[in-house]
């Protein structure tokens, strides 16, 4: 299987947590990191997530000048658009792009064997996205989530849809919400195929207007990728997803096992305080405040 995931030097804890839940529960693989910053130390540590394992990992290094001029801000970095770059990286027919905000709970097997040949992508709807006029798309056309792709490279390759989506967005940097996705989505107008939202778990079907339907009910219930989406992330002090623990169980499988989480304090419950603080510490806090030195 050819996985690739896009990213810079600022999500590697992240990436680790995705790389890691991968390699737990699927073996085979051939797994890009589409970068441009990454190198020495910090690749040495993902590196040593594929000890003993039958994967292998590629760094993919890239030349980001073609998409200086296209709109990022504080949380959409240069590293959204590297997943354009795909088919020029990979050979071969297929390949399956993941956010790195993600875990995976089991086998993809079946996500990457998928029919593909007569579309662009299979992926998985992102409902509550009404920009549709702006994208130059038909109100009635779904709009999927571009955090987890199947792509059909060779599709990608003879319609030119990189150099159109960098296109797109480079005209219309005042309409766009979600930069690659949107242009993505106005490129590619309807032609892909929908998949069980179980293969990306999204945080938006938490919402109690979506999560009743039979289908993200399933998704939420035993979901195969679980993708963090939104501002709150479970990395983050007060965050609330039900599938955090995850985050934090296939955190302590890294190097970066000892990350806590992010936000201030002012906003972290007293009582998760108590369990982040190691116990000689609590002991030695004890005996201060009893002698109120």
């Amino acid at each position: 299987m050819n996985v690739v995931f896009a990213t810079d030097r600022g999500y590697l804890q992240h990436m680790a947590v995705a790389l890691a839940s991968l390699l737990e529960n699927n073996s085979g693989m051939n797994i890009y990191i589409i970068n441009n910053d990454i190198s020495g130390a910090d690749w040495k540590n993902l590196e040593k997530l594929f000890a003993g394992k039958d994967s292998n990992l590629i760094n993919a290094k890239i030349d980001d000048s073609q998409i200086e001029s296209l709109i990022t801000h504080s949380y959409f970095t240069k590293a959204m658009y590297y997943r354009l770059f795909i088919p020029d990286i990979v050979k071969g027919d297929r390949a399956l792009y993941l956010d790195p905000d993600i875990v995976v709970t089991q086998r993809i097997d079946d996500l990457y064997n998928a029919e593909i040949s007569n579309t662009f992508l299979a992926a998985v709807d992102n409902p509550g996205i009404y920009n549709h006029h702006d994208l130059g798309m038909d109100n009635s056309a779904k709009y999927f989530n571009s955090g987890v792709m199947l792509i059909n490279l060779e599709y990608w390759r003879a319609f030119n849809v990189k150099e159109k989506v960098i296109e797109f967005i480079g005209g219309r940097s005042g309409v766009v919400q979600f930069p690659d996705q949107d242009g993505l989505n106005a490129v590619i107008k309807g032609n892909w195929l929908e998949l069980h939202p179980k293969y990306n778990m999204h945080t938006v079907f938490l919402c109690a207007e979506y999560a009743s339907a039979l289908p993200i009910k399933e998704a939420i219930d035993n979901p195969v990728i679980i993708h963090y989406t939104g501002s709150s992330k479970p990395w983050h002090f007060g965050d609330y997803h039900p599938y955090k623990h995850l985050y934090w169980k296939y955190l302590r499988m890294t190097p970066y096992k000892f990350a806590i989480p992010s936000k201030p304090l002012s906003i972290l419950r007293l009582n998760n305080l108590k369990r982040m603080i190691p116990k000689p510490i609590k002991d030695c806090l004890k005996k201060i405040l009893r002698h109120k030195i």
